[in-house]
Order: C-alpha cells, then structure tokens, then sequence
C-alpha cells in the first residue's frame, strides 16, 4: 500500500467474512427472507428492467415510495448504496479538516473512518461501566468542544441501547452542531422516530433496507431531512449509484412494510427469551432494542460455538454480539452456551 496516505496507514478496513456454512448471527441480518409476496414481486420486476439503460438518477418513485410510507414529500428523501454511502457523503460534505465529531463509542466503527477521511477529529463519549450511554455527557462534551457535527446511533451498535425521542431532542436542542440520527435498527424498538429530523433545520435520519426489511443484498438506505440537507447530499452523492434493481425492490419493499410485521414480532420475541436465558444462566447480557444482543463471555464459550458452526461477533477477547436468528437456531446456541 505504498501509495496510501501516511495519516490512514494504520487504518483496517471492515470487513465481515462470508460465511455459507452454519448458523449465521455474525452480522446483524435478518433470520428469514422478506415476506413471500414482497419476494415474488421482486424477481416479477426483473422482467421489467431494461438491462442498456442507465436508472433514474433522481431514483424519483423510490423516494416517492418511501416518503408516502412516512407520509412527508418526496423531496425531504434520498437514496444511496446502503445508508453507509450515504453516512460517508454527509461527511464529506459538512466537514473540513480540524473539525470536531462527537459520538457514543462503542458504536458503528465507521463513523471514526469517515471522519479521519476528511482530516477531522473523532471524540468518542464513552458510556458507564455498563456501557451505557448518558445524554449529559454529550450535552457537557458539546459545550466543551463546540462540534461540527454529532452522531447518534438508537438503537446502537454494537450495545443495543436505545435513546428515547425526548433524550434525542435534549442533544439536538443542545446544539447548533448537525445532528445524524443512524436509525438501522429502530423498527426493532418501542418507538421510530425517524420523522423528527423534518422538525429541525440540524439533524439527518438515516435508514435502510439492510436490516427489518432484510435486503442487505440489495445495499439501499435512505436519509429523510429537510429539503437544504437532502440537496446537499444529492450534490455530491455519486451519480447512477442506486441500480435499477435496486430501485425497483425498495419500492417493492416499502409499499408492503406492513406484511414485515410478524417478522419483526417474532425477532423481538426471541430477543427477550434470549435475553432472558442468558442472564439466567449467569451471562452478563445487555438490554437491547435492536435485533442483536450484547454480551461478555469467556472466549471459551465461542470457541464451543466454533465447534458447532455457529457463528457470533467477536470485538476483542470477552466482548461479543449475538444477532437474532430463527427459534431453531437461537435454541442450538443456547444448547451449547448451557
């Protein structure tokens, strides 16, 4: 890598391995396919593309779709290649080198990439003991540093924690610095509060298709804000980068949100009976709103799931993340973590 820049020569890229083989809770992603109507519509649309042609540029009934599904206009909507294209275009275009971003750590490994991209600086709020975040603390961290921009992620990841609308609003109203709302895993919690980013010149909602709707193989996310923070995404955003399939199986999607429901259901069922169990059985288990649970454990235990091809989220030695899989396989890792 001689031609890399010195500053980012430390760096390590994400990476999640490929895995074919086993139970699959490594990676945050649905147990099941989209509903069986929603599937058959999609490969029904592959007859539909013209295969020579460039998509729609301005991806105008996808935005269409999503914003009906929220019931805003279309202009407060973009698209990208999952929400990350569109997380690493709002850094871009919002910062300068030696500015400062603050952000809950742990939290999407990322941010702190694309932030050092541009030349930034990376201020991580550390939570408790017990990992949990404390709204003052990014209140004080922001009076002291004066941030460029904020970032929240509810429910986070890797954690699982969720900040309630009115924690939100606290740091938001606590700032004139942009505020981006990472919300993948939020159609997993108590309440989404996507919506609250049109009530605020300063803040971004970011979403995706990669997670409740489970089509990560799609790469499609979204950013919903008011029509000068969606131009200025659309401004410097690749062009063509949303393919016309892509497109055409977001619309799909969104417009049977409603038949996800008992997927959605059933994951935070096994969520808490998980979560439950395992603190039963004397693990120290996390809280969660999302689709994964967060949990220290001796190594031993993993390399025990190893064993039975089943695979879980290591971050460092003790430190893991279990993503919610189907009844059969959630009952197969409690079978061995027992």
């Amino acid at each position: 890598m001689k031609y890399m820049k010195k500053s980012f020569s430390s760096m390590k890229p994400y990476h999640s391995e490929l895995i074919l083989d086993g139970i699959i809770l490594n990676a945050n992603e649905s147990p099941v396919e989209p509903p069986k109507k929603v599937v058959e519509e999609i490969k029904n649309a592959l007859s539909a593309i013209e295969f020579n042609r460039y998509p729609d540029m301005d991806e105008k009934e996808l935005n269409l779709a999503i914003a009906k599904h929220y019931g805003i206009c279309k202009e407060n909507v973009t698209v990208g290649v999952g929400s990350d294209e569109l997380l690493d275009v709002m850094f871009r275009a919002t910062l300068e080198v030696g500015d400062t971003v603050l952000g809950f750590s742990p939290s999407f490994s990322m941010y702190q990439v694309f932030t050092e991209l541009v030349g930034a600086k990376y201020i991580p709020i550390y939570g408790d003991e017990n990992y949990i975040f404390h709204v003052e603390d990014m209140i004080k961290a922001i009076k002291e540093y004066t941030p460029k921009l904020v970032l929240i992620c509810s429910p986070n990841n890797p954690t699982g924690q969720y900040l309630n609308e009115r924690d939100v609003r606290r740091i938001i109203e606590s700032t004139h610095a942009l505020v981006a709302l990472d919300l993948a895993y939020i159609d997993f919690a108590i309440e989404d509060y996507t919506k609250i980013a049109l009530e605020y010149d300063n803040v971004i909602s970011f979403k995706t298709f990669s997670k409740a709707l489970a089509l990560p193989s799609i790469r499609l996310g979204y950013a919903i804000s008011n029509k000068d923070n969606i131009d200025m995404l659309n401004a410097i955003k690749a062009p063509y980068s949303v393919t016309t399939f892509t497109q055409l199986a977001g619309i799909i999607a969104i417009s049977n949100f409603d038949l996800y429901k008992d997927q959605i259901d059933s994951i935070k069922e096994e969520r808490e009976r998980i979560y439950h169990t395992l603190k039963d059985l004397g693990y120290k288990v996390y809280p969660s709103e999302a689709n994964f649970l967060y949990v220290l454990m001796d190594d031993s235990k993993n390399d025990a799931l190893l064993e039975n091809k089943i695979y879980i989220r290591k971050f460092k030695s003790g430190v893991y993340r279990i993503t919610i899989g189907k009844k059969e396989e959630n009952d197969k890792l409690l079978e061995v973590l027992k």
